[in-house]
């Protein structure tokens, strides 16, 4: 389909669709976004959580008569450049793991900031309530009014990406508490292992039905990481991982993951800082895990300086998904290989987005033919 907001759109599906294969089309997949020449800072500053007055501030993301014509203003107001695809996440991806919500977790929006926070219900595990798909819980009700607003109005001119279901780990971190997780985790892990498991099924089925919503209108698939895909597609996740061992991890999480890697077709695991590397090993070991989202974490180098990490990824056959500053771009390109590389960046302006792209493609034909 042509979409209003994004100039060269099939040229950037086949790029993404070679991406998923392991292949490159004429460059390394660049997503980059930049305010769209001619709108001013004061105009970009109306989509900022951090100007929104707190007593407006759950409206401003719940409400679809503010956050659909709000979202529409922002894609509007974008440069879509290199493969970036528009896209609309009506269910704030702030809203961090929300199928602990889901599951029942009272669940408070922090007004100026793109976070929110959950309360546990987890006292007994012998006592705890089942944790299941809803249809009536809520806050999955909220999301569903949301995600049809958004696909309504989505069709010809923008996608339509889904909530942050983050992953059934750490689902069950929320619902639990994550301290008193880890001492669970050594005192009752079956019981652990078992309401992971439980979570997990409820989390394919929020994932189902989100798309089944989104789905009504327009098709194809997009999660929080923002990458188009015209097969089933997902991030994986488990931050808690980064407080355990990899025996643990092996044990009571890796499981999930893949029967997560079997029922979608197309997985990118979000692997986040330094704590979380002890589980790459096992996580490359995954045959049905698509890639690797590294992600290098607060106060550690950049993403450019971890090459010899992503050089391993990329040798076990892995896609390497990036968050990356603009100036890393050139290192990334020079030190890795093109295929199966898709980094994704954020610029000033749109003058400087246009002028990284020519850089881009300059930097991977001078590669190819170096070979």
């Amino acid at each position: 389909m042509e979409l209003l907001y994004k100039e060269d759109w099939a040229a950037s599906e086949k790029r993404l669709d070679a991406w998923w294969h392991g292949q490159i089309i004429d460059r390394a997949v660049i997503l980059v976004t930049a305010p769209r020449q001619g709108v001013t800072p004061e105009h970009w500053a109306e989509f900022s959580p951090e100007n929104v007055p707190p007593g407006r501030f759950d409206a401003w993301l719940t409400d679809v008569e503010q956050v659909i014509p709000r979202l529409e203003k922002q894609i509007a107001a974008t440069f879509w450049g290199g493969d970036a695809m528009p896209v609309m996440f009506p269910v704030s991806i702030s809203m961090v793991a929300i199928i602990a919500a889901y599951l029942g977790c009272p669940y408070r929006l922090v007004p100026g900031s793109n976070s929110a926070w959950a309360e546990p219900i987890f006292t007994d595990w012998r006592a705890r309530p089942k944790l299941a798909f809803d249809p009536a819980n809520p806050w999955w009700t909220l999301s569903k009014k949301l995600l049809d607003a958004a696909a309504q109005a989505a069709p010809g001119r923008f996608y339509v990406g889904l909530p942050d279901l983050n992953g059934p780990s750490e689902a069950v971190a929320l619902l639990r508490g994550t301290q008193e997780l880890m001492t669970d985790l050594l005192e009752s892990p079956d019981a652990v292992k078992g309401a992971i498991d439980e979570a997990n099924v409820a989390w394919l089925r929020y994932w189902q039905a989100a798309n089944g919503v989104i789905h009504q209108h327009i098709g194809d698939y997009l999660f929080w990481m923002g990458i188009w895909s015209d097969r089933p597609a997902i991030d994986l996740q488990s931050d808690v991982s980064c407080l355990i061992s990899r025996k643990m991890f092996d044990e009571i999480i890796l499981p999930s993951l893949e029967q997560q890697t079997r029922w979608i077709e197309r997985t990118i695991y979000h692997l986040d800082g330094p704590d979380a590397v002890r589980h790459l090993d096992s996580l490359l070991a995954l045959p049905r895990l698509t890639g690797i989202q590294w992600v290098a974490g607060a106060g550690a180098p950049p993403i450019s300086r971890w090459i010899r990490l992503l050089r391993r990824i990329q040798a076990h056959g892995k896609l390497v998904e990036l968050h990356v500053e603009p100036w890393e771009v050139e290192t990334l390109l020079t030190e890795l290989e093109p295929e199966g590389l898709l980094l994704s960046t954020v610029c000033s302006s749109e003058e400087e987005a246009r002028d990284l792209l020519k850089k881009a493609a300059r930097l991977t034909a001078r590669k190819r033919w170096v070979r």
